[in-house]
């Protein structure tokens, strides 16, 4: 892939890379991950069943309302069958 960058944005990747020891590269997949990363973020934000799935599983969580391992999930399911 070939990118083309205004000689501004070219210098301050450059001058970046640089103070952060990295190379021009690994500075524009570090600013594409993050680029995507964020994007992500806004798009769970935008969705309000996301949001509030987020807020009830905090709430579990802060209760104590959590199961850890394989067997506790196999115990889990179980009651909830049985159920």
């Amino acid at each position: 892939m070939t990118i083309r960058l205004p000689d501004e944005l070219d210098a301050e990747l450059r001058a970046a890379a640089e103070e952060d020891r990295r190379s021009v590269h690994q500075t524009i997949v570090l600013a594409v991950e993050t680029f995507l990363a964020l994007r992500e973020t806004a798009e769970v934000k935008a969705d309000a069943d996301a949001l509030r799935a987020l807020a009830e599983a905090r709430e579990a969580v802060a209760a104590g309302d959590v199961v850890y391992g394989t067997d506790s999930v196999r115990a889990l399911i179980g009651q909830r069958r049985a159920s």
